[in-house]
């Protein structure tokens, strides 16, 4: 009788015994499953909401770019002589650049949230420069013709000319806004587009060299953003 009661015992204790679950409870292995199924929930959640910012960045890259596209044809309506080569060489990298825009969109679905999100920031400040550079190209054009019409006399038409450079130089800011990189070459320009407009207006002999030296500070500033769109395009291959 013994030998059955410890039989018994042994079965209670190792042989599929388990503490009896109260009413109301749930066995702790169906506890730890459903905690990782809310887990794995919430990861899901957390992936697909990144995943769409991502995709939002990107369509507004792409906005940005085609806003930068018009800004250059509008730049070429001007026909400026000389400025040519600039629109030529800011079109071929803006090609380019949109190129790498889409493959960076379609690398997110396949690389690490963290990869991609830096691939992305990295595209987005190329765009912005991008964006900015058409705007002072834009800006270019309109001072040169702001000095052909002061050397005519025309100071009213210098003046408009300048008025609309100044506009896209904000514009140009605007594109640029946490991008503190040109910032100094950008007060230089501003500056010296103040002093030309106020030249214009009192229509003083040395207006026209006033207004060439914005000529020269937008082209400053446009050799850079050039160069750092090649450089950037190095680095991606």
């Amino acid at each position: 009788m013994k030998a059955i009661i410890f039989t018994l015992a042994l079965l209670s204790l190792g042989l599929g015994w388990r503490s009896p679950v109260h009413a109301g409870e749930q066995p702790i292995e169906q506890t730890a499953q459903n905690q990782r199924d809310r887990l794995r929930t919430k990861d899901n959640e957390v992936t697909e909401k990144l995943t769409q910012t991502l995709a939002s960045a990107y369509e507004t890259s792409r906005q940005r770019l085609q806003q930068a596209g018009e800004a250059l044809r509008k730049a070429k309506d001007d026909a400026v002589e000389g400025l040519q080569p600039q629109l030529k060489r800011a079109e071929e990298q803006l090609d380019g650049l949109a190129q790498r825009l889409e493959q960076g969109a379609r690398s997110a679905k396949e690389t690490s949230i963290s990869a991609a999100h830096n691939i992305e920031e990295g595209i987005n400040l190329r765009v912005r420069r991008m964006e900015a550079r058409t705007k002072l190209l834009g800006a270019k054009a309109k001072t040169k013709l702001a000095v052909s019409a002061a050397a005519k006399q025309d100071f009213a038409r210098a003046e408009q000319r300048l008025a609309e450079a100044t506009e896209l130089l904000r514009s140009a800011r605007a594109a640029l806004f946490d991008d503190h990189a040109y910032d100094d070459q950008l007060d230089d320009m501003k500056a010296a587009l103040l002093e030309a407009s106020v030249s214009i207006k009192a229509h003083a002999q040395n207006a026209g060299g006033k207004v060439e030296q914005v000529v020269t500070d937008v082209d400053r500033i446009l050799k850079r953003l050039e160069a750092d769109e090649q450089k950037a395009e190095i680095r991606a291959l």
